[in-house]
């Protein structure tokens, strides 16, 4: 142990008087608060609604001069009443078509080389949470008025084959390896649920946070767990 190591030792235990001045000037400047009055509230409660306009307007404008209008330049159609708050990261070549009056938070698409148009589908009144990955090989179709909340991974493709032997010989999945996805109207997805590949999710069913649905949910069904069971219906 060197010379500097041994004194950060002694300032870490406060084994000299200078390291019991700094550590206790250093509580002291922890424990400092500015006089409450009257007055004082009043004049940060006011800069604080002020903090919040100057959020929310800077989160407007971006969205309305230039997330939306690039998020429009890169979808293959896209319906009136788009509102998002943050660019979506968008990597391949899938086709994306948006419905009216969606809601986007931040998502992320992927979309595999195995399908010459792979889609990806919203319908009208859509909303989407943030971080949401869609993982597109061939098709994910989501109905109208669907909510799916924050990071939710819906895919296609297990983006390998599940034969180990094929695995082993270093093949690439086949359009046999995909199965589309599709989620009904008015369905909800809770938070860090996972659908897989070839599942179809009822009109208003349900999945409870957390679940991995790797078989179809019926219409108005609640699934929950891993994997995903109808609960109720």
């Amino acid at each position: 142990m060197n010379r500097f190591d041994r004194w950060v030792l002694k300032v870490k235990r406060r084994e000299t008087p200078a390291a019991r001045l700094a550590h206790d000037a250093y509580h002291r400047l922890l424990d400092l608060r500015l006089p409450e009055t009257d007055n004082s509230r009043r004049v940060f409660r006011m800069a604080y609604v002020a903090h919040d306009i100057l959020v929310d307007s800077r989160e407007w404008a971006a969205g309305k001069l230039l997330y939306e209008p690039m998020l429009r330049g890169r979808a293959f159609t896209c319906g009136p009443g788009l509102r998002i708050t943050a660019l979506p990261y968008i990597r391949g070549h899938v086709r994306i078509r948006i419905g009216a009056n969606c809601t986007f938070g931040l998502f992320s698409v992927s979309s595999g080389r195995f399908i010459d148009k792979p889609q990806l589908i919203f319908g009208d009144g859509c909303t989407v949470g943030t971080d949401v990955l869609f993982n597109v090989n061939k098709r994910i179709m989501i109905g109208n008025h669907v909510g799916i909340s924050g990071r939710v991974t819906i895919q296609d493709s297990d983006g390998h084959p599940s034969d180990p032997e094929r695995r082993m010989r270093g093949e690439q999945i086949t359009e046999a390896d995909i199965g589309p996805v599709t989620i009904g109207d008015y369905a909800w997805i809770g938070r860090d649920a996972q659908v897989l590949k070839g599942v179809t999710i009822g009109k208003g069913a349900v999945v409870a946070a957390g679940s991995i649905v790797a078989t179809d949910v019926p219409d108005g069904a609640l699934a929950m767990g891993c994997p995903a069971r109808v609960v109720r219906r």
